[in-house]
């Protein structure tokens, strides 16, 4: 039986999900809101913004050592809004995230850099910035199962296994890197790069971002620093999302913020674009398994649409700016 193409998926699930948004909004939506603007602070929310740019600047100085390791890499200004446009295509694309890596390698390829350490540079620093999330996401799950959540246990044990098998994906690829086989090849067919006019021209190239992979995994001191940096952001993700609910009067305790995260990274598996209709409830839910209202789980679930607001804007600014959103938008849906 032939399935239904992608976007016709998601064009179906995205009306199903806005359904179910409308109808929550409509029953809890203005008391929602109250918990919001009961007693905000702004000098918190001005602190919170100071963060999200310091994440920005940190992701991209990490992108920007990854490509140092093959490559001269753009400067770091120019870098970043990159970035934040791969991030923007990534968040409104269900695609495990990896819808705005080919934004992010066209953008480089068009800057100047050559196709294969541009290829490379992609491959790799997503590689290792999925390995540093799986292991909060499974320590996430871990703590939200301990807290009381006994309905999260069967959750526990499919994320225990999913950041398993992804782990040993990882160290499966930088074994055959070592080993001199290829992995870059799969990362393209997969993100469906090869669908852009600018990197299908350079399939030849591929070879050469292979070698260029090899020589990345062959600097360990570079690939645990970027490992850890890694880390590191998502440290300071914890410390984001407690600013930003604390700033707006929300539950910001470690639990809470740990069923924020986890609500939010649950909400971008599914695919429905933007996760619309499936944050609210996720987060509605977790925050209800915790002991608050529907209401404040609602709050906690705008507070994180304000956040992803700040993420998203930028980078497609910058795309929109640059023309090419729309193309952006077509390749990673097609």
């Amino acid at each position: 039986m032939r399935l239904p193409p992608p976007k016709v998926i998601l064009a179906t699930n995205l009306v199903v999900a806005t359904g179910a948004l409308v109808w929550m909004l409509w029953d809890k939506g203005r008391a929602a809101l109250g918990v919001l603007t009961l007693d905000p602070s702004w000098p918190l929310f001005a602190v919170f913004l100071a963060t999200v740019v310091v994440l920005w600047a940190t992701a991209t100085w990490r992108w920007r050592l990854v490509l140092g390791g093959v490559c001269r890499p753009p400067r770091m200004w120019g870098l970043m809004w990159f970035r934040l446009a791969g991030q923007s295509i990534s968040m409104l694309i269900p695609s495990a995230k990896l819808g705005g890596e080919p934004v992010r390698a066209y953008l480089l390829t068009r800057d100047g850099v050559a196709a294969a350490p541009a290829l490379a540079g992609v491959a790799l620093d997503r590689v290792l910035d999925m390995g540093a999330g799986t292991v909060f996401t499974v320590l996430f799950a871990a703590l939200l199962l301990r807290s009381g959540m006994p309905s999260l246990e069967g959750t526990l044990e499919g994320v225990v296994f999913v950041a398993s098998a992804l782990l040993a994906g990882i160290w499966v690829t930088i074994r055959r890197l070592h080993g001199g086989r290829g992995v870059v090849t799969a990362m393209v067919r997969r993100t469906r790069l090869d669908r852009w006019g600018v990197i299908e021209r350079r399939m030849a190239a591929v070879a050469d971002a292979e070698r260029c992979a090899q020589r990345l995994v062959a600097q360990p001191p570079l690939m645990a620093t970027v490992f850890v940096v890694g880390l590191v952001i998502n440290v300071g993700v914890l410390l984001e999302y407690k600013l930003l609910l604390a700033a707006f009067g929300l539950p910001a305790q470690p639990i809470a913020v740990v069923a924020a995260i986890f609500a939010t990274g649950a909400a971008h598996s599914m695919p429905v674009p933007a996760g619309i209709g499936v944050l609210e409830g996720a987060q509605m839910a977790l925050f209800a398994a915790l002991g608050y209202p529907a209401d404040v789980g609602l709050a906690v679930a705008l507070a994180v649409r304000l956040r992803e607001l700040v993420w998203l804007l930028p980078g497609l600014g910058y795309l929109l700016g640059r023309g090419i959103a729309g193309m952006a938008l077509r390749e990673s849906v097609a």
